[in-house]
């Protein structure tokens, strides 16, 4: 599957697959501008501001005002109609009924949710009969199952023994907390190298996002990212 990164970090995340899937809008209005004609669908993991850009989302949903977005956050819901995104382009999933498939119409989608500080939300999607995983800003994927997809887009934000380091060693208090936070809000190597090992297929492809270039070293950092 075709997909290209225009930003995962914290700084911004948004990735766009075979043209027509958007996943996250965090970025500014100007990097994506371009991509937009072709996106039928903008997937919002969760509210944090750097999976979606306020200024980037109302300046959406002025130049696009028939962009269909896709949820299962009420908050995420909340927050684009605040930005001038019409509820009826707004597809809103609730997960609490089951994690069932979507058939909406070029792309299917199925959501599960993430463990995250807010709430947060992994996807499943089916485009052309290829399936595919998005997963960011979580600290487990214990119950998610991805068997044989195509395309695995997964968090692998830092190393474990690197994080303890720089925790034990650290001397500011307003790193530390940052750094104290992050095994509960973000997904280690060790637990996305073990999703991938358990879910890949032999044809699968996998990329390795959000990671950090302070917690993360050795030759499975990106660094593009």
């Amino acid at each position: 599957m075709k997909y290209n990164i225009l930003g995962s970090s914290s700084k911004g995340n948004s990735i766009i697959v075979e043209d027509i899937l958007c996943l996250d809008f965090g970025i500014s209005y100007t990097k994506i501008k371009d991509y937009l004609s072709k996106v039928k669908l903008i997937f919002i993991s969760h509210i944090h501001k750097d999976h979606l850009n306020p200024a980037a989302i109302k300046q959406l949903a002025y130049n696009f005002p028939n962009m269909k977005f896709l949820t299962g956050s009420k908050a995420v819901v909340g927050r684009l109609v605040e930005l001038h995104v019409s509820k009826k382009n707004i597809f809103y999933i609730d997960t609490s009924k089951g994690n069932n498939w979507f058939d909406l119409g070029l792309i299917s989608v199925k959501l599960e949710p993430l463990a995250h500080d807010v709430e947060n939300y992994c996807l499943h999607f089916d485009i052309h009969g290829k399936k595919g995983i998005y997963i960011v800003d979580t600290n487990n994927v214990d119950n998610i199952n991805a068997k044989n997809y195509d395309l695995f887009l997964v968090e692998n934000n830092y190393q474990e023994s690197v994080l303890k380091r720089h925790i034990q060693e650290c001397v500011d208090e307003g790193q530390l907390r940052y750094l104290n936070r992050v095994p509960h809000t973000h997904l280690s190597a060790e637990k996305a190298n073990t999703f991938l090992i358990e879910n890949m297929g032999s044809n699968s492809e996998f990329c390795y996002i959000h990671q950090s270039s302070y917690n993360f070293e050795g030759e499975d950092y990106n660094g593009n990212i």
